[in-house]
């Protein structure tokens, strides 16, 4: 009976290992029989590594409903299945994969790079674009991952923007039109002008037009209608620091030039003043020495005043009789002249 019992012990846990077994395996089944595509994504579905499917989710793109025409077209040549939007997908089980790719716009960076320019000028520049997948499928057979595509567009921008700025003057890639130069006072005669022949403007366009002409025919990627766009331009070190120097020179050769103009304006105002003042002197004493001819007691009355003033201190005070020559002068009594005659 013992025996009996442990036998029949040993088949159930059997049976519900195998159920066990059998469930899970069923759960597996089911759960990767399906996948999800957000409004975020687009998808590739591939069976033992070839494609067979296409989930397009392209309503952002530019021109969006001819080039989903376009790739359904071209996929259906090569015997591919296009199926449009986001939703819920089943696919088979174990023999069929996804692979997801962001359909949204994508920020791509490049490294500084010292480009020269036409006219010998090294700078720095640094550039940044927007881009997106346009074609799933070609992407996922050229380029594969997202991280990949970014090496793919150093390659190709950056080739792009030299070949544009090593064409062109500094001048070209700083500027973007004709408008006049804000120069700082001083330095106009110092700091060189060129004419813009094209601007910086037609520059980024050039390079957007090349950079998405090769993304778009080699790897299915797309240069957004914005534009690569250049966000810094500078000197490298050593140019910087001669440009500098020269500024420096420049400016201190100006204010040199303006000392000695200021100098030579204040030397010539003071000989001038001098000159009037020595006019005005000569003038005023022959006027005194006329009005003093016609009156001498007049001068005289005025002259002591003036030496009493001269020996006199400010807050001196002194008391006088009635007959100080100073009290009969101040009250008109009294004359050096008269004095001297009754002597």
């Amino acid at each position: 009976m013992v025996e009996k019992n442990k036998r029949n012990l040993g088949k159930m846990i059997k049976k519900r290992l195998v159920g066990l077994v059998v469930g899970a395996a069923i759960a597996l089944t089911g759960y990767s029989s399906f996948y999800t595509v957000d409004q975020a994504q687009q998808a590739i579905v591939t069976q033992f590594g070839n494609p067979v499917r296409v989930i397009l989710n392209q309503g952002e793109i530019r021109d969006s409903e001819r080039k989903v025409k376009e790739l359904k077209e071209k996929y259906h040549q090569l015997g591919i299945s296009v199926v449009e939007g986001a939703g819920l997908r089943f696919k088979i089980p174990y023999i069929q994969n996804v692979t997801k790719f962001d359909k949204r716009l994508l920020r791509w960076n490049g490294y500084p790079e010292q480009i020269p320019t036409a006219d010998k000028k090294y700078i720095w520049i640094d550039t940044t674009a927007r881009f997106y997948i346009e074609d799933p499928l070609k992407f996922l057979n050229t380029v594969g991952t997202e991280e990949q595509a970014h090496g793919r567009l150093d390659d190709i921008i950056d080739a792009s923007t030299r070949n544009s700025i090593t064409s062109r003057n500094l001048i070209e890639a700083v500027r973007t039109d004709e408008r006049k130069m804000r120069v700082e006072v001083g330095l106009e005669e110092t700091t060189p002008y060129e004419q813009v022949k094209e601007g910086r403007t037609k520059i980024v366009e050039e390079i957007t037009k090349d950079s998405d002409k090769i993304c778009r025919e080699k790897y299915g990627i797309r240069i957004h209608e914005e534009g690569v766009l250049i966000k810094g331009i500078s000197y490298v070190d050593e140019v910087k620091e001669s440009v500098e120097k020269r500024m420096i020179a420049e400016r201190q050769k100006i204010m040199g030039d303006k000392d000695r103009e200021v100098k030579t304006v204040l030397s010539e105002a003071y000989r001038t003043a001098k000159g009037i003042e020595g006019k005005a002197d000569a003038q005023a004493t022959e006027i005194y020495a006329k009005a003093f001819n016609k009156d001498p007691q007049f001068y005289q009355f005025v002259r002591t005043l003036q030496l009493y003033e001269e020996g006199i201190g400010k807050d001196t005070k002194f008391i006088i009789g009635t007959d100080n020559p100073l009290f009969r002068l101040i009250k008109g009594e009294y004359s050096p002249t008269q004095k001297e005659s009754s002597k």
